[in-house]
This record gives structure tokens, C-alpha cells and sequence, in this order.
């Protein structure tokens, strides 16, 4: 039944067509093209003396040709054939970008372009009392392009000047180290903008309990709200205030506390503040009108009503952090052993509840509504679901020492834990040295704590073999061999296959191979691969390698614009990867393995645009090949066609969040193999970066887990098409299944939580 997907996605994506065999390698001419840009005004006057550069538009190519345009606007370039960005800079105009030149080989090309005339932009920084100030720092953002700040510096007369503002809204910043920054937004065009800086700043905080007396200055704090970077300076404590001294003008969060004589509950207030520049600010936290309203009781019991052991039980007055605006509580106490507790001091109910045991191994909530606080019950559970079990040696005694879903354990008693965020299947694999991995599979609910069946580890078996040529005699040395889960066949990275290496004359061993069905897998490159099902009795097998198949071709245009620095990946059945890029020539060369069936995915390379590279503007669709060994074809590529364009947003960070899309009406995937062959065939998402170089050559990095979700398919033809969203857990994945009628031009948006919150489908590994 597995395969059957790969025939029926064959269908679906209308793809099955066979590369053409090939005996001859032929390239592309690598002769310059002649490429004339005439620069011109909005009424069609040329613009001499323009600075223009043409840039390979793959991002980190450095194929580039500069020149200046004539008295008659015209810039004469001879540039290999390929795609290009181009651009062009002009005292009095904006900078332009065209992100869209195609140079087919043999013929000119002939661009114009238009330049829009710049808005000026120029005055200068003084102080409060008039004078200037030398050494600012501006940068200037255009409204909708926070990526394409200008920069520039005050001279000693105050006076600055920015080039290549467009009209419309900015909005400009102007700083200076021991002062005040200054934020202002306007309409460009500003011929002589006066910029007011003033100095730093102080703020004075008081707190009032609720009986109106002074509270410690030690129980202030302050947040600056438009700073990204911001370190609370040493204040200074006075009887009645703490002063904050050397602020930066702006807004502030500023946070008072105050805990009732019992010590057991702190309460918490925050205001915001404008700060001036050069002034004392003046804040006071007050809690004057606050009542309290406690205490508040209740007993902490479990799901089966009974009472919990002693611990501590917290009480949050209102949702949100300590820190955040507005009134905010927390009550810490110890439950008594029957579980009644009491919090002596509230401002109101609480809106949660937390049990901690003590030592602090485990955490439980209250879900759903809360009692009224008069002493009821209040049933507590797991946040998440915990599935408890123990590691056995074969004698019956603890395993100490082993590690669950390749992460170490150690316990006297041999016991772990393994989470439960949802009701379903879950399964994992128990390793110890000495022993065979232990399949664990067992069923987790929501907010419950179960016990799983005791893992009773083996000594497993030992498997002997041998990896030979192509000719069945051969051995083959160095080459190193994978045993594989059949749940882990395709999801590389999850858990490290168990690898060996062969001799001198191919053989290999392993020792301690679980007494269930698995794989051997081989991938020895260019010598060609081997996948073995390996049975659960099968102690002595020989993996005879089969020829890779050759496969070259160029990625182009409509057949005439070589597009270089596309990425090309080969997904094939059984976990195997290859990769290729192509050249200058757009021209590609790949060894597939062979005898299974890959879909090939093309991907251009973001724009070379800096500072932050663009999304291309190209974009494929995936290829099915299943190649025969030892053969060799050539197959092109061209980019896709299509007015549609589907963005998916999705509530998560794309650290275990992605998506795929497949045309036609697709079905739910029967099994988690089947849910891989379909990864496998689906439409990738438009490229993303997280990783650029700013203007000012520093790195910038934003790792996964802090950017959000979103993914764009692009020039997608018209039609019916199913989308995927997946999130991958420990174990298991979730899938949402969403139809979508991509039957008219332009976006099409669809927004979603993630699976796990959406109902998704889970797929056990």
C-alpha cells in the first residue's frame, strides 16, 4: 500500500515525464552580451552621470559590470548572459533597483529606467537653548521600508543632509551617546528641518501601600519601552524615592511592589511615564484603592479527588507577568497534608493555580473553573500529560544509566518520563549500552499521569555483512553502513542512525541490533546505493550496491536565460538526499541514485540585494524521476507560471512548523510513510532567510524559534490544490489537512493556529 502514494502523486502532479537520455555533454555559449541601460527622468529626459552596476542576481554571486551613463543617459555594458539586478544611483534622485533583468545569449538587450526624482532632506541638530550639536547620529526609514534606512552625521554646525529620500512619509532618529535620543515623524520633502536634542533625563518613583504610607525605595523598578537594549543604572535610594539617574527621554514602564505583612503574596503595579529631555520626571505607584479582599482557601486535590501531598501551591491574581501594565498579584504557601491551603492576602480570586511538589519533580495546574475560595476542592493536573515508566535489565534489576529519544538519563530506580502534550500514540526508542534498542509504544492522554509496561532490555542479536560492488564479488572498504527504524527512515536529524564502517573486503558488524524489522542503508556516492530490509531473524546479509544514475540539464528561463545559483535537491524513496547548484550557465550535473522513486526540487537563490536579500523571483515546481541504474539523461528545468499566490500564516515560530502543498484534491496520508512520500512530492515554500549582512558589516542572525511562521507559494497556475501543515513533535507528528481553490488571480491567504491546537491528524514515529 506505501507505494501506491508515489503512483497516485504521480498523477496528481502530472510530472511523470522521462528525462531524455543523452550521450553528449553540451554547454552553453559563454560569449558577453551587449546590455544598454538608458537612464531616464519621470518625462523622459536622460539623466547623465548616473552610477550603475549589474549584479548576477543569485545572491553572493560576484559577477558584476559598472559603468557611468552618458550626456545622453546611456550606460554601455557587456555582461554574460543570465539574470540580473540592477542598479542606479544619481545626485538628486532616488536610488533604483530593478530586480528583473534577463540577458538571453546572442541578441542585446536594451533596459530603460526611469529615475524618481529625490526629495531634499536636510537641516540641522541643536539643542534646547539653540545651539548645535556636533556628531549626531540620523538615520532616516521611508514608511513600509524599514529595510532601506539611510544614515548620515551632523557636521560641527549641526547641519546634516540625507541624498535619495523619496517622498512621502519618514520617519527619522537621531541619537548621541550621553544624550537624549530625539523621534520624529514627517513628510518628505524637509529642505531645512531643525532637529531638537535635549540632554539626559531623571525620573523620581514613589510607591504607596494601600493604608497611603510610603513604602522601601527599594520597591520600584523601571522598563524603557523604545529601547531594545535597556539596563536599569544604578538609582539612588532616598528614605521617601528612588531616583533614576542618566535616563534617555521617552516612555517607561514603572513597576511598584507591595507585600502584605505575611510575606506570603506580593502585588504589583505598573504605569507608563513620558520622560522629557533634561527634566525630572516625577511617578507615583499607588495602591492606595486596592482592597484586600482575602483570604482565600481551598484543597488541592488530584483527578481521583484525593488529597495531595504537602507542597507548594501558587495563586496568580491576574494573567500576565509580574512586570506587565496594570495590577498584577502572586501568593506563595505550603498545602497542610489533608491539602487544605489558604492565601491570607488577595486583591481578588485568582485566575490560576499551580501545585509544585517538594523537591520540586513535578508541576500541576487547575483546569477549568476555580472554586469560590471558601475551602472547596481544587482538582489539579498535569499541564501536559506524563507518561511514567522503568528501564529493566534482563535480571529484573535497574538500568541506571540509558537514554530516552537520544537524550541521557539517570536514575537509581531506572525510571523516566516521557511528555504528553496530546491524547494519542506516542513511541519512543530506550537505548543502553551493552543492550539492543528498546521499542517503547504506549497511549497518552491529556493532563493525565499514566505508567507504561516496564522496558525489559536484550542483548539483541549480532548482524554480520558484507557491502560488494555492482559485480557482487567486490568488496567495498571504508564505506560506512546504517542501521535505520523504519519510522526514522525519512526524518533525518531526529535520532542518529546506529553507523558502521567495512573493512578491507566490505564486511561490517553490528552488535546489539533489536529482534524487529529495520533497515540497512548505504549511500556510497558516485559507487552507487543499497537499501536492505533487514527481518527480525535475518543474522547474515551481503548489499550489493546498485549504480547511481547520471542526470545533467540547465535550469533557464523560457529556454534562453541561463539562471545560475539555483539549488537543486533529489528527494528519494528511503531517506536518500542529493544536491547540485547550478553554474554561471545555469547548467547542472547530479548522481541520482537509482532503481526508486526522487522528485527533484529547484530552488533560486534569494536576490543579491543588500543589505537584506530578497525573495527570488522565480519559482518551481517538483519533478518526478525513477531513473534506471548506470543510465545517463539530460532534463531542463524552467521556472513556473501562474497568477496565484498562497501565503499561510500560521501561530507558531517556524522552529516545528511547516508547510506543503500538493495540486489536486489529496487525501488524508494513510501512515507515517505515506505522509513521507507526500513531504516528499510537495510544493516547498518561496526560500527564507534568517542570516544577513547589514550595511555597517555586522552579522545578523534570527534563529527560527523567534521568527514566525508564515509561508508564501508563489506563481502557482490556477486550480485546486491541498495544503499540508505540519508540526513535528518528539515522536509524532501533527498534520493539518486544509482544501484550497486557487481558481482567480492574486494572494490567497489562509490563516491557521498550529496542529496541535487546530486538531490536527497524529502520525506516530
Amino acid at each position: 500500500m506505501r507505494w501506491s502514494w508515489v503512483g497516485l502523486l504521480a498523477v496528481v502532479l502530472a510530472c511523470a515525464e522521462a528525462p531524455r537520455p543523452v550521450q553528449t555533454k553540451t554547454r552553453w555559449p559563454v560569449e558577453e552580451v551587449a546590455f544598454t541601460v538608458r537612464t531616464v527622468d519621470p518625462a523622459g529626459q536622460p539623466v547623465p552621470g548616473v552610477a550603475l552596476v549589474a549584479r548576477r542576481a543569485d545572491q553572493g554571486s560576484l559577477i558584476s559590470r559598472s559603468g557611468t551613463s552618458d550626456a545622453t543617459g546611456t550606460v554601455r555594458l557587456r555582461v554574460m548572459p543570465g539574470w540580473y539586478v540592477v542598479q542606479a544611483e544619481a545626485p538628486g534622485f532616488v536610488r533604483a533597483l530593478h530586480t528583473d533583468a534577463r540577458i538571453a545569449p546572442g541578441e542585446e538587450v536594451r533596459l530603460e529606467l526611469t529615475l524618481t526624482p529625490a526629495a531634499p532632506f536636510a537641516g540641522r541638530v541643536v539643542d534646547l537653548e539653540g545651539r548645535p550639536v556636533a556628531g549626531a547620529q540620523l538615520e532616516l526609514t521611508p514608511s513600509g521600508d524599514e529595510e532601506s534606512a539611510l544614515h548620515t552625521e551632523s557636521d560641527g554646525d549641526g547641519r546634516f543632509r540625507f541624498d535619495n529620500v523619496p517622498a512621502g512619509t519618514v520617519k527619522l532618529l537621531a541619537e548621541k551617546e550621553e544624550w537624549s535620543p530625539t523621534r520624529l515623524k514627517l513628510a518628505a520633502p524637509q529642505p531645512e528641518l531643525t532637529v531638537l536634542m535635549g540632554g539626559l533625563s531623571s525620573l523620581r518613583v514613589q510607591v504607596r501601600r494601600p493604608d497611603g504610607t510610603l513604602s522601601s525605595a527599594a520597591s520600584s523598578s523601571i522598563y524603557a519601552e523604545e529601547e531594545e537594549d535597556f539596563f536599569e543604572l544604578f538609582p539612588e535610594e532616598r528614605s521617601d524615592a528612588k531616583v533614576f539617574q542618566g535616563l534617555r527621554a521617552g516612555r517607561y514602564r514603572v513597576s511598584g511592589r507591595y507585600a502584605p505583612a505575611s510575606g506570603d503574596c506580593l502585588w504589583t503595579r505598573a504605569i507608563e511615564v513620558q520622560v522629557l529631555p533634561g527634566q525630572q520626571a516625577e511617578a507615583t505607584v499607588s495602591f492606595e484603592e486596592i482592597q484586600d479582599v482575602g483570604p482565600w482557601r481551598g484543597v488541592a486535590v488530584d483527578a481521583s479527588g484525593k488529597a495531595l501531598a504537602p507542597g507548594q501551591v501558587t495563586a496568580w491574581l491576574a494573567n500576565g507577568s509580574l512586570d506587565a501594565m496594570g495590577l498584577h498579584g502572586r501568593c506563595d504557601v505550603r498545602s497542610e497534608p489533608d491539602g487544605s491551603f489558604s492565601f491570607p492576602h488577595v486583591f481578588q480570586a485568582p485566575v490560576s493555580l499551580e501545585w509544585t511538589a517538594t523537591p520540586s519533580s513535578m508541576r500541576l495546574f487547575v483546569d477549568g473553573p476555580l472554586p469560590r475560595g471558601t475551602g472547596e476542592p481544587a482538582t489539579f493536573r498535569p499541564i501536559f500529560g506524563l507518561l511514567k515508566g522503568r528501564v529493566l535489565r534482563p535480571d529484573g534489576q535497574a538500568q541506571t544509566h540509558f537514554k530516552v529519544h537520544s537524550y541521557s538519563e539517570e536514575d537509581p530506580r531506572g525510571e523516566y518520563e516521557h511528555g504528553a502534550p496530546s491524547s494519542h500514540t506516542y513511541q519512543w526508542v530506550i537505548e543502553a549500552e551493552g543492550f539492543a534498542p528498546a521499542l517503547v509504544r504506549a497511549e497518552g492522554r491529556e493532563h493525565e499521569i499514566l505508567t507504561v509496561p516496564d522496558a525489559v532490555l536484550d542483548v539483541g542479536r549480532t548482524v554480520h555483512g558484507r557491502v560488494v560492488a555492482e559485480d557482487g564479488k567486490t568488496g567495498v572498504p571504508g564505506q560506512e553502513v546504517e542501521l535505520v527504524e523504519v519510522f526514522e527512515l525519512e526524518t533525518r536529524g531526529r535520532r542518529r542512525p546506529h553507523t558502521v564502517t567495512t573493512g578491507a573486503d566490505g564486511h561490517f558488524q553490528f552488535d546489539h541490533v533489536a529482534n524487529r524489522g529495520q533497515f540497512l542503508r548505504v549511500d556510497a556516492k558516485a559507487q552507487g546505493t543499497v537499501l536492505h530490509g533487514l527481518e527480525p531473524d535475518e543474522v547474515s546479509v551481503q548489499l550489493r550496491l546498485v549504480p547511481v544514475a547520471e542526470l545533467e540539464g540547465f535550469v533557464t528561463e523560457g529556454a534562453r536565460v541561463p539562471l545560475a545559483g539555483v539549488n537543486l535537491e533529489v528527494r528519494c524513496e528511503g531517506g536518500f538526499k542529493v544536491d547540485a547548484r547550478t553554474d554561471a550557465m545555469g547548467h547542472y550535473s547530479v548522481r541520482v541514485p537509482a532503481n526508486r522513486p526522487c522528485f527533484m526540487h529547484a530552488e533560486a537563490s534569494l536576490l543579491n540585494v543588500m543589505p537584506r536579500p530578497r525573495p527570488p523571483r522565480v519559482f518551481f515546481s517538483p519533478r518526478r524521476i525513477h531513473l534506471a541504474p548506470a543510465s545517463h539523461h539530460r532534463w531542463d528545468f524552467e521556472p513556473r507560471h501562474g497568477p496565484a499566490h498562497l501565503r499561510v500564516s500560521v501561530k507558531a515560530s517556524r522552529e516545528f512548523v511547516t508547510a506543503f502543498v500538493l495540486p489536486g484534491d489529496v487525501p488524508w496520508p494513510g501512515s507515517p510513510e505515506a505522509l513521507d512520500d507526500l513531504i516528499r512530492a510537495g510544493f516547498k515554500p518561496d526560500p527564507w532567510s534568517n542570516s544577513w549582512v547589514s550595511e555597517e558589516g555586522e552579522s545578523v542572525f534570527v534563529p527560527s524559534f523567534m521568527s514566525g511562521a508564515r509561508f508564501d507559494f508563489r506563481k502557482l497556475p490556477l486550480g485546486h490544490y491541498t495544503l499540508f501543515i505540519r508540526e513535528e513533535e518528539q515522536g509524532f507528528d501533527e498534520l493539518l489537512r486544509i482544501p484550497v481553490d486557487l481558481s482567480r488571480d492574486g494572494v490567497h491567504a489562509v490563516n491557521s493556529e498550529r496542529p496541535a491546537r487546530e486538531g490536527g491528524r497524529p502520525y506516530t514515529r
